[in-house]
């Protein structure tokens, strides 16, 4: 397993992160990775957040242009359900406690 060592100039740095890791119930290792993970995953979450949002104010606009069209489609709902369940598979894969 790839691992890295990370580097405190100050022991002050080094005592908060193990101070906050404790206070959340979890290592320091993990909050390290934890806090790492969320960094770089923020903006591909933020994306996908607004994709999201987006899609359910144009499915809103649609349902008031032509109600009939915007009956619920089970298939598309299983589907949905799916792609939401295999995200927080990989979140949970990765040990974020997002």
């Amino acid at each position: 397993m790839p691992a890295m060592n990370v580097p405190f100039d100050e022991d002050d740095d080094l005592r908060a992160v193990t101070e906050a890791a404790a206070a959340a119930g979890v290592s320091t290792r993990q909050f390290i990775r934890d806090a790492a993970l969320d960094r770089a995953l923020a903006k591909p979450r933020a994306f996908l957040a607004a994709a999201l949002a987006e899609q359910d104010r144009i499915a809103a606009v649609w349902a008031e242009h032509d109600p009939e069209d915007a009956r619920p489609d089970p298939a598309r709902h299983a589907a949905e359900a799916e792609a939401a369940a295999a995200l927080a598979a990989m979140d949970n894969a990765r040990g974020t406690a997002a």
